[in-house]
This record gives structure tokens, sequence and C-alpha cells, in this order.
């Protein structure tokens, strides 16, 4: 049996540790199956941990959290622009992000068929290319915000494209055009309610930019990939049982594409899971910039040397992996381990890339 094991104290202790440091309201940000820790238990978590106010990137995560957490404000990120969608989103009590005129338009009108007030955060466009109204139209959404009487504004916000750069350029290049457009709404008499512009690195590394909230993902699982002084602990890690113990002569190859030949005699241990559950699975490089090539040769070029081997735990002991990882096994040396059939091994595993259908855990 494969599962995903969910440390469910963690995440509360993460979400304590950044609320502590940063002072302000942290908006849990449930993306992506709540970046794989399971969006309905992760949700509770945190309710009891003291959120009451979450984020989602999908209407239907949207309406997930709002049917687990009647109770709690659900802001859904991400503007849509159908009439059926909307209607979902005024009907259900949902928070809408305010990206355009025309966004405006289409909340305000079937917010005022339904006979309700829509709450509503206005986006400004920064820097990140996604949506919202860009710096130079921002009087267009103080004007969205005055004459839609429909819509009611209860936050502003906008997204950083490079939070986790070492250089403070961009970051304060779209912090300077988030102050400016925050200026435009104040001078046409509009209060932006609450702004939040931090993300996870920036709530971490950027304290002015904490403002009145921080918006966190991926700091709930302790796996922002930025150093701090802030204590994480880094939630979740797979583990599923040994299939199969036996012993293989020396220069047997192990794997497919006999990348691995086995110098003497070797013990080796069979566990079902591979990448088919998301085991060791990773972003895959989709920029093609002269030193963006060149950091991710560097780091293949470091793999020659050990770093960055594979391995997992058995018994208290750490074992390699050996060979390429398959589909649905992976194939461990055991030599100088005492375990057998039926004995766990666990993986260090980032939620977000393990499989939705890996039942989760929660210890």
């Amino acid at each position: 049996m494969t599962t995903l094991v969910v440390e469910k104290q963690y995440i509360a202790d993460n979400y304590n540790a950044i609320r502590d440091e940063t002072g302000v309201c942290v908006i849990p940000v449930l993306k992506g199956n709540a970046y794989g820790m399971g969006e309905t238990e992760a949700a509770r978590i945190l309710w009891d941990a003291g959120a009451r106010l979450f984020a989602a990137s999908r209407l239907e995560e949207a309406l997930v959290l709002k049917k687990v957490l009647p109770q709690a404000e659900i802001l859904l990120l991400t503007p849509y622009g159908t009439e059926e969608e909307v209607e979902q989103i005024i009907s259900n009590g949902i928070t809408a992000t305010l990206a355009s005129y025309e966004n405006g338009v289409l909340l305000n009108g079937i917010a005022e068929k339904h006979g309700v007030k829509c709450r509503v955060h206005i986006k400004f466009d920064t820097g990140m290319g996604r949506f919202g109204f860009l710096p130079q139209d921002a009087d267009k959404a103080a004007q969205a915000a005055k004459y839609l009487k429909n819509l009611i504004v209860c936050g502003t916000f906008t997204h950083l494209s490079f939070s986790f750069a070492k250089k403070r350029k961009h970051v304060m290049q779209q912090f300077a055009l988030f102050k400016s457009c925050l200026n435009t709404l104040e001078k046409a008499g509009v209060n932006p309610g609450m702004r939040h512009i931090a993300n996870s690195n920036a709530a971490l590394l950027y304290p002015e930019l904490r403002l009145d909230a921080v918006r966190c993902g991926s700091a709930l699982i302790g796996r922002t990939g930025v150093k701090t002084k802030v204590k994480l602990k880094q939630v979740g890690h797979l583990q599923s049982s040994i299939c199969d113990v036996r012993w293989l002569p020396a220069g047997h190859n192990i794997g497919y594409a006999n990348t691995y030949k086995t110098k003497k005699p070797t013990r080796i241990a069979v566990v079902p899971v591979g990448y088919a559950q998301g085991l060791f699975t990773q972003k895959k490089a989709d920029t093609y910039r002269f030193r963006d090539v060149m950091r991710d040769g560097f780091h293949d070029f470091l793999r020659l040397f050990g770093k960055g081997k594979l391995y997992a735990t058995v018994n208290g002991k750490r074992a390699a992996v050996i060979g390429r990882v398959g589909m649905c096994s992976v194939i461990l040396d055991v030599t100088e381990i005492e375990c057998h059939e039926g004995d766990l091994a666990a993986f260090d595993a980032n939620p977000l890339f393990i499989n939705a259908d890996v039942e989760r855990k929660y210890i």
C-alpha cells in the first residue's frame, strides 16, 4: 500500500510560524489540491489554527473550500468571464477578483440580478503578465469600484513574478508600481481594503512587503526553496511496502537502459512505487535563456559526483535508489540493511508532485 503521509501538526506549526514572523493576516493559498496536502483536510487544519480567509486559484477549488468551510471567506484569485461561472461565484458567496472593467460589469450585473452585493479584491498586473488592471489603467479600477454599486471592494492585490531572486530590483519595481496603484485608488476616494502583495517567498524575505496580509502556499508545506530564519517543517513523505528482497550477482544490470551495474553481490529491495505516483518528479525546464540553460546544466554536472543522489529510509537507515526510477517501481540497495518483504520504505516527497489518487494519511 502506497500512501502520502501528511503531518497535520507541521501544517499548523508552519502557519503559526509565518503568522508570528509577519505579524499580519496569513491567507492560506490552497491551490493544486492544497499543494498536494489535500484541500479538504488542509482547510480544516488551518481553520482550527485560526485562518478565516482562504484563497483558491480555480473556481472548482473555491467551491470545494466553501462547502468544507461555509463560514470562511474564500478569495478566488482568478477572474472568470462567463455568465455561468460568475453565477456560481455569486450564488456561493465567493469573493471574486476584479481584474478589468468588463469583468466588473459582469460581476455587478449578476450580483444585481440576485439582489446581493459581491465582495471583490481588485487585482493589478504589475509585471506578472497574467491578468489584472495595468498600472496605467488604475483609474479604470477606481471607476469600477465607485460606479458598480453591487461590488464591495474588500482588498487590493498584485502578484510578484521574481520574489525568489537574490536581487531586490524586480521585487521593488513591482512594489513601487503597486503603491502607485493604491495611491490612484485613494485619490479617487476608493478604500483599497486589505492590501496584499507578498507570496510565500516575499512574506519570508521582505518585511516591507507584508502590508495588511500575505498569501502563503508553499510555505505551509515548508518547501519554499529560499533561505529564511523562520523554522518551517517539511510536510509530507511517501511510504510504500517492500514487495521483494533478493540478492543479485556482481555485474548485473538494474533498471531500464542499463544505467546501473552491480559492482559486487548486492541485496536489493523492490518497492512498488514510481513516477506514475509522482515519486521523484519535478518541474520540467521550460525556459531557454542562456543563464537558465547553464544553471540547469551545472546541476546536472554535479550529479556526476553523487550530488542529488536519491535515497529512501528503511528501518531507520538510508538506502540508495539504484538504477532508473520506473513507472511503478524503484530498486533500493539494502545490502547493509536488515529488512524483509512488507517493511516500509519512506521517501522524502513534495506533496505537490504526488498524484491526487495516492491515498493521504494524516497523522
